[in-house]
């Protein structure tokens, strides 16, 4: 049985479930493009990566908030001459409390969870687009499908990134690619 080698771009690469699934991919025998905003550990991983598995991997440091860090990512990737076949919307972080108490930590909370992931997709999609094939996995959470307190912005985030993901599954069926949630709990 042959492995054809496939390539995928994860964010938040550097720690927690998008750490974990490099590490994955790598085991399986693909290719990786790894996102996050600590270069350090990602060049760390890239190492641990090519010397257990002989995975090739770009590494792209930045802030996926940032004013044209999705294009960044897009610009890299293309000028690496990267076919990817797989993109995971990983990126993320929870803010916890009350909705009255930090109004630029809810705002924060949507351009992390939702509109970095946005903005990543819309440059990947030409890519995906191009070769009618791939996979878009969006890292969502259990707190994307039932509320609890104290949590107003993450739920807010994870509801709004469940919604993009059912709305977009329908929309890039037509071209071949698939869009999958992960719901990950505690």
């Amino acid at each position: 049985l042959m492995l054809i080698r496939k390539t995928a771009l994860v964010t938040g690469a550097s720690s927690g479930i998008g750490l974990d699934l490099a590490r994955i991919f790598a085991r399986e025998g693909h290719d990786l493009v790894l996102v996050a905003r600590n270069a350090d550990r990602l060049r760390q991983l890239a190492a641990d990566l090519e010397k257990a598995h002989g995975t090739r991997s770009l590494i792209l440091a930045t802030d996926l908030v940032a004013p044209g860090a999705a294009a960044y990512v897009h610009d890299q990737t293309t000028r690496a001459e990267i076919k990817l076949d797989v993109l995971v919307n990983n990126a993320g972080f929870g803010l916890f409390g009350s909705l009255e108490g930090d109004a630029a930590g809810f705002e924060a909370q949507f351009r992390a969870n939702v509109l970095g992931t946005v903005s990543v997709i819309r440059h990947v999609l030409p890519i995906l687009r191009e070769r009618r094939s791939g996979t878009i996995v969006n890292v969502s959470s259990v707190a994307g499908r039932a509320a609890t307190p104290f949590m107003c912005g993450y739920h807010a985030s994870k509801f709004a990134l469940e919604g993009l993901s059912e709305s977009l599954r329908y929309e890039l069926s037509l071209h071949g690619i698939l869009v999958k949630v992960v719901e990950p709990g505690h």
